[in-house]
């Protein structure tokens, strides 16, 4: 191992662990670390409202290594999202037609459930949207960023890459002049992107339950609950 003091800083910022293959892996506290496992490379993270694996990279199947498998896993500490919290953020889209607007979804760690930010703009057009970050009280943080695309469809552009920076689950609602808008969700791990099913899909039917409509919906999540509390 280096004695160089920044390696060490980093090492410690982000360990990287070897999977064992019989006993447990200790739990992550608050931070990431890079898991090594028989099946690949991985990357961990927990944030208050977040537990996380992603696969970062295969491995050859040989030589083998003396490692556990690991498997990609999503949770969300405040549980689902609500859709009832997304669909007041269409409502306000569609009401500032044809422009672009912003929002969040903010999670309180004392309460464990989110409420619905509406981004303060400073410039807004079709093409794009400037807003103001909010304040936030010590024990909040943004899970979910959102934003619309107006009467375009949604998509992921080199912009949204850009600023999708940190750790967040990213939405966009497109268009939004339709009965049925087109939507985007993915989760962003510092620049790795990870497309998540949710049930604005354009192969979800109206006539399927909620379940079938979001395959994820153990790990990602999305519920029609009641979200009068959160606002």
């Amino acid at each position: 191992m280096s004695a160089d003091p920044r390696d060490l800083a980093l090492q410690a910022i982000c360990p990287c662990v070897p999977v064992p293959r019989f006993g447990a892996l200790t739990d992550l506290a608050p931070g990431q670390r890079t898991l090594v496992g028989r099946n690949g490379v991985f990357l961990e993270m927990r944030r208050p409202w977040l537990r996380c694996v992603l696969k970062l990279a295969d491995l050859p199947a040989s030589p083998p290594l003396p490692y556990g498998e690991v498997c990609e896993r999503i949770e969300f500490s405040f549980g689902v999202i609500p859709l009832a919290l997304l669909e007041q953020f269409i409502a306000h889209g569609r009401e500032h037609l044809p422009n672009e607007v912003a929002g969040a979804l903010i999670y309180n760690a004392g309460t464990q459930r989110l409420r619905l930010q509406i981004h303060e703009s400073i410039e807004a057009g079709p093409a794009g949207v400037r807003y103001r970050q909010p304040d936030l009280a010590a024990d909040e943080c943004l899970a979910v960023d959102l934003h619309t695309h107006g009467r375009l469809r949604a998509f992921w552009s080199g912009i949204d890459d850009e600023d999708d920076q940190g750790v967040k689950v990213c939405g966009v609602f497109g268009s939004l002049h339709r009965e049925r808008p087109s939507a985007a969700f993915r989760l962003a791990v510092n620049g790795a992107f990870k497309g998540l099913a949710h049930p604005w899909q354009e192969e979800a039917a109206d006539d399927l339950d909620l379940a079938e409509r979001c395959p994820t919906l153990a790990s990602i999540g999305f519920e029609e609950v009641d979200a009068t509390w959160n606002t």
